[in-house]
C-alpha cells in the first residue's frame, strides 16, 4: 500500500500534520529559544518532545550522555592562535616553531571537522544533554525498523554567516588553508635552508613566505570571532524541522490508525549534533550492536533542515566527503522523493556531516535527506533561523518524502 492510499484525503491529511509541526516548533522556539547542547532549554525541548511522542509511541526512552558544548568549534579560534604564533616565530628565525604549529592546526582540522573526533572534549567541561526515542511498534513479527531522526539542539551563531554570508565564509576558509599551508612548508623549507632570522637574511624565498604569512594575520584574527558563543541561535529549521517532520509520521500513523505488520517505526530527538555529532554517537554506541544483531533490518535517516524546496539533496557521502552512507537507504529515499513528484539529487556533503554519518560509522544503514541552500544559505546557524523562517510547503514535501520512505520501506526493504 502507498501512502496516499492509505486514508482518504490524504493531501489535507498530510497538510494537517505539517500544521501540527509548524505549530510544535513555534511552540518550541517560543517556550525555550536557543538549545545549545547541555542548556537547560535543549533538556527541556527534549522533555517536550518525549511528551509528544507518548501520545503516538509505544515506548519512549530517554538516555543521558555527556558531552562539551564548545569544544567541537574550538578548533577555530586554537587553530587561528596557531598559525598567528606559527607567522611570529617563522619571522624570528624559528622555522621549527612555525612548523609544529602549522601541524597542530592542520591536526585539529582533520580530527576534529573533518573526521568529527572529540580530541579537544578533554580540555573542556563536560554537560549532560539527551537522547530521546519514540518506538511504535509493529502488529505482529518485527523483521524490519525504520528510524527518523532530527536533532534539538541549536547552533551557536557563525558570525560571518550572517555578516557577509558565503563570500566572507569561503574567504576565510581559503585563507586558512594558504595559511597552514605556508606555516608547514614554510617551515620545513626553513628547516632544510638552515636560515636564521628572515628579515635580515638573503633568502628571497623565506622572504615571500613571511610577507605573504603576514598578509594571512588579519584575515585570521577574525577567525577568533567565527563562532559567537554569547549568541546561541533559534535553530527552527536546524533542526527543529527534522524533530517535527520524524514526529509528524508518527502523529500521521497514529491519528489514522496504521501498524505496520512487521516494521517498526522509529523517531530519534537526537542531541548534541552541533556540537560533533555526539548525541548520535552517544545513541549508536548504546544501540547500534543491539541492532545490528537481533535480525531486524534497519535503516536510519537523518531529517536535517528540511527548508528550501530547490536545494532538496540525498546525502550518501557524508562528514565532507569521507564517509560513505548506505547507498541502498539514498536509492530508497529518492526513489520515496520520485513517488511524490520530486527528482532528488543523491549527492555528498561539501563541508560538514549529519547525523547519518555517526550511524553509518556505527554500522546501521543511514542516509541523510536536507533541503537547504550548500552555500550556506544566510539563515544557517545565525540568527535569522527562526520560527518565522519555515516554508510550510516545503516541510508539507518532507513528510510526504518521509511518509512515501516508509511505506516503501515497509513493502520491500533495502
Amino acid at each position: 500500500m502507498k501512502p496516499n492510499e492509505s486514508v482518504a484525503r490524504y493531501d489535507s491529511e498530510v497538510r494537517l500534520y505539517t500544521n501540527y509541526a509548524i505549530k510544535h516548533i513555534k511552540t518550541m522556539c517560543k517556550n525555550f529559544g536557543p538549545r545549545p547542547v547541555g542548556s537547560e532549554a535543549e533538556l527541556s525541548a527534549q522533555e517536550y518532545l518525549a511528551n509528544e511522542l507518548s501520545t503516538t509511541c509505544d515506548t519512549v526512552l530517554k538516555e543521558d550522555y555527556k558531552c562539551s558544548d564548545k569544544a567541537f568549534m574550538s578548533w577555530v579560534p586554537i587553530g587561528a592562535v596557531a598559525i598567528i604564533l606559527s607567522t611570529i616565530f617563522f619571522t624570528l628565525g624559528l622555522p621549527v616553531v612555525s612548523l609544529v604549529a602549522g601541524c597542530v592546526t592542520l591536526f585539529l582540522i582533520l580530527a576534529e571537522f573533518i573526521f568529527y573526533k572529540p580530541v579537544l572534549d578533554i580540555f573542556f567541561p563536560k554537560k549532560k544533554s539527551m537522547n530521546v526515542t519514540g518506538i511504535r511498534k509493529a502488529t505482529g513479527e518485527t523483521k524490519r525498523r525504520i528510524i527518523f531522526s532530527g536533532h534539538v539542539d541549536s547552533a551557536f551563531e557563525w558570525t560571518y554567516t550572517y555578516h557577509g554570508g558565503r563570500p566572507v565564509v569561503a574567504g576565510i576558509i581559503v585563507t586558512a588553508v594558504i595559511a597552514v599551508l605556508l606555516s608547514i612548508g614554510g617551515g620545513i623549507y626553513g628547516i632544510i635552508a638552515g636560515d636564521g632570522i628572515v628579515w635580515t637574511d638573503d633568502n628571497l624565498a623565506m622572504k615571500i613566505i613571511a610577507v605573504v604569512m603576514y598578509v594571512t594575520v588579519p584575515v585570521m584574527a577574525a577567525a577568533l570571532f567565527f563562532c559567537n558563543y554569547k549568541r546561541p541561535v533559534t535553530g527552527a529549521n536546524d533542526d527543529l524541522s527534522g524533530c517535527m517532520v520524524s514526529a509528524a509520521v508518527l502523529k500521521f500513523m497514529d491519528a489514522n490508525n496504521i501498524r505496520f505488520e512487521n516494521t517498526e517505526v522509529v523517531a530519534l530527538m537526537a542531541g548534541g549534533e552541533e556540537a560533533g555529532l555526539r548525541g548520535s554517537k552517544a545513541w549508536a554506541k548504546a544501540h547500534a550492536d543491539e541492532m545490528k544483531s537481533d535480525g531486524v533490518e534497519t535503516v536510519f535517516i537523518s531529517l536535517d533542515t528540511i527548508r528550501e524546496i530547490d536545494f532538496m539533496a540525498i546525502y550518501d557521502k557524508d562528514m565532507t566527503g569521507m564517509v560513505k552512507n548506505d547507498k541502498r537507504v539514498a536509492a530508497l529515499l529518492q526513489q520515496a522523493a520520485k513517488n511524490v513528484g520530486h527528482d532528488v539529487p543523491v549527492k555528498a556533503i561539501e563541508l560538514g556531516s549529519t547525523d547519518a554519518a555517526a550511524m553509518s560509522q556505527a554500522g546501521i544503514p543511514a542516509s541523510a535527506f536536507t533541503a537547504m541552500d550548500p552555500s550556506p544559505a544566510r539563515y544557517y546557524h545565525t540568527r535569522l533561523d527562526t520560527e518565522d523562517n519555515l516554508d510550510p510547503k516545503m516541510l508539507e514535501t518532507g513528510l510526504k518524502i518521509a511518509l512515501e520512505t516508509a511505506f516503501l520501506f515497509d513493502e520491500q526493504g533495502i
